[in-house]
């Protein structure tokens, strides 16, 4: 049987000189050891020259001459709890001096040829020219020794920013750059009486940092700067009345409040969410039978884990309050919390994180 030819030639390997072989592999471990380290290059963060694309000072905040803005972040209305002595850890009880309002805060990059000290003296001077007080001022170990030394996100510097600081600030950011690990930090807080206006302003130099971030940090000195307006928070969102609940409840199977306020990261219910527990209350004792489940929801600001327990923990104290003031059986009710897991509106937005901010009653 004779076969078709094929289409393929035969290969024939040409014989290799020692010395040709000993090149060639020579070439290739060049290229084993090479290919990775070129592969992990990455593009470094450098310290920027201008303020960031779209961020501009918010009004009645100042700059340090020469300082360049890396974050911003406003609310309209937020309450700060500002250190007014040692900081230990942001997590427990601290002394302080609370304002709430129109919030806005900032940080800046800065050589640091600008010396901490002449940053706060800076804007200690301008504030007193405004009628402003020194109610705290600090230096390293003074401002507090936090579980995480030098790092910001456990420091004094923490508890003066928004809580979603350290999520908005990125990976690999000029402001991240500037604000993992710092030399020892110096803060003041600044009052003013008569107008109830608060600033706190903290300076420290980057000293360790992600390999994402350029050497130059070290040469940088960081700002950070939060003023609070007294403002009378927006009513948009009243307590409805015992009537409107039980409509949404059979219509719906539930119903979302958001007239029952907590203190950031707390599960203390405030005073002023009276109004709200009243109605649930009379709910409660107009419809005997009702059984509710009461849930509890965060926005996406920190870490799931920590919201998980917070919406929790917030539900379980309104259905201690409702036993305990309104007479509730607690066999009516039970407490959970699913953190930020059932949005109703984009957490993109401050509007869409306040409308995820609730507490539901669900019909069991």
């Amino acid at each position: 049987m004779q076969h078709a030819p094929s289409d393929h030639k035969e290969l024939k390997m040409l014989p290799l000189s020692n010395h040709h072989f000993a090149v060639t592999l020579r070439r290739l471990a060049l290229a084993i050891v090479l290919f990775p380290l070129s592969s992990l290059t990455v593009a470094q963060t450098a310290v920027p020259a201008a303020d960031l694309k779209g961020l501009t000072d918010p009004p009645g905040l100042k700059r340090y001459a020469g300082a360049v803005l890396v974050y911003r972040d406003d609310a309209a209305y937020d309450e700060i709890k500002f250190p007014s002595g040692k900081v230990n850890d942001v997590d427990d009880a601290y002394p302080h001096l609370a304002a709430s309002g129109k919030r806005s805060s900032v940080q800046y990059t800065l050589p640091a040829s600008r010396s901490a000290l002449a940053v706060i003296r800076n804007y200690q001077s301008q504030a007193k020219a405004d009628g402003f007080q020194t109610v705290f001022e600090c230096l390293g170990e003074n401002c507090g020794t936090g579980p995480g030394g030098g790092q910001v996100k456990f420091s004094i510097v923490k508890a003066m920013l928004p809580v979603r600081y350290v999520n908005q600030v990125g990976e690999n950011t000029a402001a991240v750059c500037g604000a993992y690990y710092v030399s020892p930090i110096r803060y003041t807080l600044l009052e003013n009486k008569s107008t109830g206006v608060v600033i706190a302003v903290a300076a420290a130099t980057p000293e360790i940092f992600s390999t994402y971030c350029s050497d130059a940090y070290k040469n940088q000195l960081s700002v950070w700067v939060t003023r609070i307006e007294p403002q009378a928070r927006e009513q948009q969102m009243v307590a409805i009345s015992a009537s409107e609940m039980a409509k949404s409840i059979d219509a719906n199977g539930k119903v979302a409040l958001y007239g029952i306020f907590f203190d950031t990261g707390k599960a203390d219910i405030k005073a002023e969410s009276k109004t709200s527990l009243d109605q649930i209350g009379e709910l409660m004792k107009s419809r005997p039978d009702l059984k509710l489940h009461v849930v509890g929801h965060t926005d996406n600001v920190g870490a799931m884990e920590a919201n998980m327990s917070l919406s929790k923990r917030r539900a379980e104290s309104v259905v201690a309050a409702l036993a305990a003031s309104y007479g509730v059986n607690r066999a009516r009710l039970t407490g959970n919390g699913v953190a930020s897991l059932a949005p109703v509106q984009t957490n993109s937005t401050e509007s869409g994180r306040a409308k995820n901010r609730r507490v539901e009653l669900v019909l069991q």
